[in-house]
């Protein structure tokens, strides 16, 4: 049997439920094809040199904004505190979540001599999905797989740069450290461009690992036991602090009738959001978010993954942008792949209308589009493997 190493998107006391998802159910795959599998786990052991290195690397990519908001994070919760008080009960649950279905499957390298030698004990390291490619991250030699041995295999699957343009001073390095993978998966076409166009290689769009498990697989993972049908309401999922998403979403409950639940200051502290939901709870772990999704009347939502989700789970749904378009730095363009590799209409991108969430959705053609990417992915994946 194989063994596999992998390399995924991991911070303790991060909340962020699609990232806790990407790899529950990467790992939950690549077991299912019959492969050994540990997550490399870097224990970083950084010099104030290399920590500089990765502030100035911010600044020059545009990506400040992120240091500055992990660095005032801790005095907004001294300010706000029944803010913190929920956000420790997430984290919390969040926290518990990771500990019984990825922690056991870590093993920790501490410092990068170790990182890189413990390498070579793998037939292969797969660099997982989500923005793992970011320009941010490239200093710290981790998700570009170059601490990975010569040696060793490998491949990228369904990662993501999280930006439509690499910055020019970058360019060059991204083409070497991509120049070093067997196989590269990504997981929206803007990365193929970037891969194409900067390396030797050839990239294919596969599926984010959270399509590799079909419906009916989430359903078992997240109902332990027949539910039965509450109170009808909209689910409102909005990383940003967008008002006109909030908005939209107030409209449609004064049309419909029904509550809206939603999970407040997923990334950030947004005081509007203190009177924005009917409800809002904050003990919810990732199953527990995919629940949400699942028995809602309609979602709104600027988040991919649960952008993904209401389409496994056929809702009535309307995605808003999150980031402006047009910009470098922006993310928007994983939306649009998502929506044009599976067909789905883009009165589903929040355009002025919200009432058009009502439209409908020929759900067997998005799920044989969705059939077709899975079967491929999980070839590709397999393949670049074995």
């Amino acid at each position: 049997m194989k063994k596999i190493g992998c390399v995924i998107a991991y911070r303790k006391g991060h909340t962020n439920y699609g990232t806790a998802l990407v790899g529950y159910a990467l790992l939950k795959k690549i077991l299912q094809l019959g492969f050994q599998v540990e997550v490399i786990n870097y224990v970083k052991r950084l010099s104030v040199k290399q920590k500089v290195a990765f502030v100035l690397n911010a600044i020059l990519c545009g990506e400040l904004k992120c240091i500055v908001e992990r660095l005032t994070s801790k005095r907004v919760m001294k300010k706000y505190p029944r803010y913190a008080a929920g956000i420790k009960e997430r984290t919390a649950i969040v926290e518990a979540y990771k500990e019984k279905k990825l922690i056991p499957l870590f093993r920790d390298f501490v410092g990068y001599s170790a990182l890189h030698e413990g390498s070579k004990q793998y037939d292969a390291v797969v660099v997982g999905s989500d923005q793992v490619w970011t320009p941010m991250s490239l200093p710290n030699k981790f998700f570009n797989l170059l601490f990975v041995s010569d040696s060793v295999r490998k491949v990228a699957y369904a990662s993501s740069f999280g930006v439509s343009v690499i910055p020019n001073f970058q360019k060059e390095a991204t083409g070497k450290y991509l120049d070093r993978f067997y196989k590269i998966g990504v997981r929206e076409q803007k990365g193929k461009e970037i891969v194409d166009s900067l390396s030797h290689q050839v990239a294919q769009v596969v599926a984010d690992p959270t399509m590799l498990l079909n419906a009916e697989e989430w359903r078992e993972e997240i109902f332990a036991e027949p539910q039965q049908v509450g109170e009808p309401y909209i689910f409102c999922y909005f990383l940003g602090n967008n008002q006109e998403a909030r908005k939209a979403a107030n409209e449609l409950k004064a049309k419909t009738g029904f509550k809206i639940v939603t999970l407040r200051h997923m990334d950030e502290y947004v005081p509007e959001d203190e009177s924005f939901g009917d409800e809002a709870p904050y003990d919810v772990d990732p199953d527990g978010f995919l629940r949400l999704i699942h028995n809602a009347s309609y979602v709104c939502t600027d988040s991919f993954h649960c952008s993904v989700f209401s389409i496994q789970f056929h809702k009535q749904f309307m995605t808003f942008y999150r980031f402006a378009q047009g910009a470098a730095t922006g993310r928007n363009s994983r939306i649009d792949s998502l929506f044009s590799v599976l067909g789905i209409n883009r009165n589903r991108l929040y355009q002025g209308d919200v009432f058009k969430i009502d439209e409908a959705v020929d759900w067997n053609v998005v799920d044989e589009k969705l059939r077709s990417l899975r079967e491929e992915s999980i070839r590709f994946l397999r393949e670049s493997l074995s």
